[in-house]
């Protein structure tokens, strides 16, 4: 498995961040919003209501990957190719938690 965070954006609102649908033009204070955020009971803003809010950068777990190349133990250049030319290791700095 490989997990890591998606490419962070900053924070957007619903229309971007969700693809809810814009209100028409003449609408009254915007149009980028939702037009209806729930009924008045439950009197609450349930969780599957879209949002604004943060883009990206969240934390995603990908499964069912090949592995193509593993370097060797003391190799110091396991994990150099054609492009990047320089000395280090496939473990990382931190090395693995």
């Amino acid at each position: 498995d490989v997990i890591g965070a998606t490419k962070g954006k900053g924070f957007h609102g619903v229309v971007s961040r969700w693809g809810v649908t814009r209100l028409v033009r003449k609408s009254h204070r915007g149009l980028r919003k939702v037009a209806c955020i729930g009924s008045w009971h439950p009197a609450r803003v349930q969780f599957q209501v879209p949002r604004s809010g943060q883009k990206g950068f969240h934390h995603r777990t990908e499964i069912n990957k090949k592995i193509y190349r593993i370097g060797s133990g003391g190799d110091t250049k396991s994990a150099s190719t054609e492009n990047d030319l320089t000395e280090k290791g496939i473990t990382p700095l931190g090395g693995f938690p």
